[in-house]
């Protein structure tokens, strides 16, 4: 199953750790009635420390994408199950409609330069942040200006 040199990616139990270990020994026991295979790992830097697959606690993986793959599916089942929740009582609490239900993501674009344009020019022009302050000009000495409130004042603009 393991082969000598292989590194095991554990899932430990007691902690929230995936912890690598690799295989240093395979030891096949041959009985009358079959073989027994048990394989000692290597738990960390220290080559004295080692344990046999049989001790260890925790979840053992062959290759680091499959622990990532099921501890990915993992928590993305858990954050469903609360938003889930939370979508149930916003219901029964508030009386808001059910969500839609969540979006596919094909592919996450990479860098910001990746993004699609998602508005034509006119709409971006549109949404250009206007200036709080509106300026009316009555005299050549001063101007009149609107103010965020409602306000209009007078203010005298120096000559440049």
């Amino acid at each position: 199953m393991y082969t000598i040199g292989q590194v095991l990616f554990v899932v430990l139990s007691k902690k929230n750790q995936v912890y690598p270990m690799q295989v240093v020994e395979v030891i096949t026991k041959k009985m009358l009635n079959g073989e027994e295979v048990s394989y000692v790992l290597q738990a960390g830097a220290d080559k004295a420390t080692k344990i046999t697959l049989d001790q260890v606690e925790g979840e053992v993986f062959d290759t680091h994408e499959k622990a990532r793959k099921t501890l990915t599916q993992r928590a993305t089942a858990q954050v469903n199950k609360l938003i889930d929740i939370a979508i149930s009582k916003a219901g029964e609490w508030y009386g808001a409609p059910a969500a839609a239900p969540p979006l596919q993501v094909k592919e996450v674009p990479r860098m910001i330069q990746d993004l699609p344009d998602l508005m034509s020019k006119q709409e971006q022009q549109q949404q250009q942040p206007q200036h709080p302050l509106q300026l009316t000009p009555q005299r050549h000495e001063s101007t009149m200006v609107t103010m965020p409130d409602g306000s209009v004042v007078r203010v005298k603009m120096p000559e440049f």
